[in-house]
């Protein structure tokens, strides 16, 4: 599949960032980012002729389908992020998710780009499965716990781009991602890995939301763009994926790692829940993908551990 030409929704955020840099590294000849900032950081901009910016929400631009005019691939990325931004600004989240995304296949479809579209482990909800493929049953809160709102509105784009896929008007990837790390992640948005490094280099509390019993499987961000570069190599249209590490860690054990890692004098303190998001919150205890369906389809395995992706990420912030 040709990738000379691309458009990278939320470009300039951590994961669309690493992304782009990838594609000029390939040899894109053009990418279209479009990007509203609000969680995108316009330093992470690449400072290239070959780079063109939209600076705007998808659902306030005018006729995305003549601006999608010629390009040969899209992904689809822009969408509200991090527990702390989705808490704060819901509505716009929701927006952005749903009504973002439909603009996005409407363009698509007009013409004829294939669309890779990041989803979420989220919608997984708070299921008891030992680890989660791509047929696990979802078991989401109630709505008056709104932080399952993300999760919903993901589904929502899921279905939007299965049922285009299958009435032939659209050629949907869907990658359901797991935590993901690495350069360029900021801590503004209740990130936890980049929040306790700052702190830990800071010597300064690391403050864990709940008792820290619960576990999480984190990703390295280039491995990430593996994955969606070789998908879209592969086009495999209408097909789900999750992409993340099998390797479990609990939050507790994780601060502690880092403190470990910067040499830090840091101490670990708790907050409940409730003291930082109030009563509408609702946190899954574990979430572990099962990635044999992508690791089969690509032949690519998760390179970093997570000891290695600590000790990464701490050179770098040590270096910003």
């Amino acid at each position: 599949m040709s990738m000379n030409k691309v458009i990278v929704t939320g470009g300039a955020g951590f994961i669309g960032s690493n992304l782009v840099e990838r594609l000029l590294k390939d040899g894109a000849e053009e990418i279209l980012i479009i990007d509203d900032f609000s969680t995108g950081k316009k330093e992470n901009l690449h400072d290239s002729s070959k780079v063109h910016l939209i600076e705007s929400k998808l659902e306030d631009i005018n006729d995305l389908e003549s601006q999608f005019k010629g390009y040969d691939f899209c992904f689809h990325l822009a969408a509200g992020v991090g527990v702390q931004y989705i808490m704060d600004n819901l509505s716009d989240s929701l927006l952005t998710n749903i009504q973002g995304t439909h603009i996005v296949f409407e363009a698509c479809k007009e013409n004829n780009i294939p669309v890779l579209i990041t989803s979420t482990s989220e919608i997984y909800g708070t299921s008891k499965e030992e680890s989660w493929d791509e047929e696990t049953k979802s078991l989401i809160g109630p709505t008056t716990k709104l932080r399952w709102s993300y999760a919903v509105s993901k589904m929502i784009d899921e279905f939007l781009a299965l049922s285009e896929f299958e009435a032939g008007n659209l050629k949907p990837i869907i990658v359901r991602l797991f935590n993901t790390i690495g350069p360029n992640q900021v801590s503004d948005y209740g990130m936890v890995v980049p929040r306790f490094v700052e702190s830990a280099l800071k010597d300064e509390d690391l403050v864990i939301h709940g008792d820290g019993s619960q576990t999480r499987s984190f990703t390295w961000v280039g491995d990430v763009i593996d994955y969606f570069v070789k998908l879209a190599e592969l086009k495999s249209f209408g097909e789900i994926y999750n992409i993340g590490q099998t390797e479990e860690i609990s939050i507790k054990n994780l601060a502690q790692l880092i403190i470990d890692t910067s040499n830090s004098n840091s101490k670990i303190k708790f907050l409940s829940h409730k003291d930082v998001f109030g009563d509408k919150f609702e946190d899954p205890t574990r979430r572990t993908p099962n990635i044999d369906k992508i690791v089969k389809a690509t032949g690519i395995k998760p390179g970093y551990d997570i000891q290695t992706m600590i000790k990464e990420i701490v050179k770098f912030k040590r270096q910003d």
